[in-house]
């Protein structure tokens, strides 16, 4: 495994977003390609994602290249911008991140071929080295099927719902004191844009009027765009030359921000609703800390071949359950019984490769003697049957 390091940052804001009078802290880690912490540190959040990048790459870079070896710095598309590129280069940072350049601008490597990886669902993807012009850089095209069918779901949804409005607009012309005017029209299709940005440019729209400036026809149809679901390019300027290492390296960030979403569910570490700093380091080095523990067991997880994200590692060793049984006996004593169910085959593969017992308890019987009220209700029920 090389030894390399990824500089990761995350926003986690003290109130809802929209929010003026709630203040953002922004916490920054330094993390191996295991996923496991080697240093973190909370900034100001009150600046943009692009505008902080240089001071927490120094900072960080002093605290953890003790041995003079300069870490990877893997960036999302937020704040991927080519200032900051320009910044790391300049610096002699080897950086990974997600492309903002057109997916349009870029050429098949002639001597590499696509190369195939799984997801930790299985899931196939398919790597291909690219070259844009004009860049220095490096490309990788990635082409994921899970991520592509999930888009164009969503895509679905939007276009059936951008259709509806325009069927709604279409029915307003016909009908006895709807809109009809053409300025009027065009403004109830601006909104209707407005509201689905990533719809309307697939989009021809014709709105007819006559010589009085009154729409008599609205029509529509679908262009025909070239789909670019479930692909994305990955830039680096690394000397590395096999996609799978590559892959490895970006999915570093890909592994920790999945981890954080289910820690801020789990442990409400967003928002955070603390008034002083003390307090707010304490709830976010309580997220690290849970962080800290997930990663291990999935680290030891990973060395076995079991690759389940958090949450469906979560949701399966929920299914084994502990069953409590409770009843009285004829001298008021209350009998509890309690035992855990039996795990199912993946609960066992989880344990197996944790080298945990399948259950984490023996049945155990506890008798609980009746109080003295108790004692003395039955005493005087029985005086009362006898009498």
């Amino acid at each position: 495994m090389r030894d390399r390091n990824a500089i990761a940052t995350w926003h986690s804001s003290a109130g809802v977003e929209k929010r003026s009078d709630a203040k953002l802290v922004v916490l920054g880690v330094v993390v191996n390609v295991e996923g496991f912490l080697k240093y973190s540190n909370i900034y100001e959040g009150n600046t943009a994602d692009a505008t902080t990048l240089a001071g927490i790459i120094e900072q960080m870079g002093d605290r953890t290249s003790v041995t003079g070896r300069r870490p990877v710095v893997v960036l999302d598309a937020g704040i991927a911008t080519e200032a900051n590129i320009e910044l790391l280069r300049s610096k002699g940072y080897k950086y990974m991140c997600v492309s903002r350049s057109g997916l349009k601008k870029y050429k098949t490597c002639t001597d590499s071929s696509p190369v195939q990886v799984q997801d930790n669902k299985g899931q196939s993807i398919t790597l291909q080295k690219v070259v844009v012009d004009n860049c220095p850089d490096r490309f990788l095209h990635v082409h994921s099927s899970a991520k592509q069918q999930k888009e164009e779901n969503m895509k679905a949804q939007f276009v059936q719902r951008f259709e509806q409005g325009l069927q709604l607009i279409k029915e307003s012309i016909g009908k006895k004191g709807g809109a009809k005017g053409y300025a009027v029209v065009w403004e109830r299709i601006g909104r209707l844009k407005a509201k689905y940005p990533s719809i309307h440019r697939y989009y021809d729209i014709e709105v007819i009027k006559d010589v009085r400036d009154i729409v008599t026809e609205l029509k529509w149809q679908q262009k025909k765009v070239a789909t670019k679901e479930g692909i994305y390019l990955l830039r680096t300027n690394m000397n590395e030359q096999e996609e799978h290492t590559q892959w490895m390296i970006y999915n570093t960030i890909r592994e920790i921000e999945y981890t954080f979403r289910t820690l801020k569910t789990d442990l409400d570490l967003r928002p955070i609703y603390h008034k002083n700093d003390e307090a707010t380091k304490a709830h976010l080095h309580l997220g690290l800390l849970a962080y800290w523990v997930v990663n291990t067991i999935r680290y030891q997880l990973k060395q076995n071949g079991v690759n389940n994200e958090w949450r469906d590692i979560v949701r399966i060793m929920n299914t084994q359950k502990m069953v409590t049984t409770t009843m009285n006996n004829n001298r008021y004593e209350q009998i509890v019984i309690r035992q855990c169910s039996e795990p199912s085959e993946k609960v066992t593969d989880i344990y197996t490769a944790l080298r945990y017992r399948q259950v984490p308890f023996a049945k155990r019987k506890f008798v609980v003697p009746p109080a003295k009220t108790a004692k003395r209700q039955a005493s005087e029920n029985e005086i009362g049957l006898s009498g």
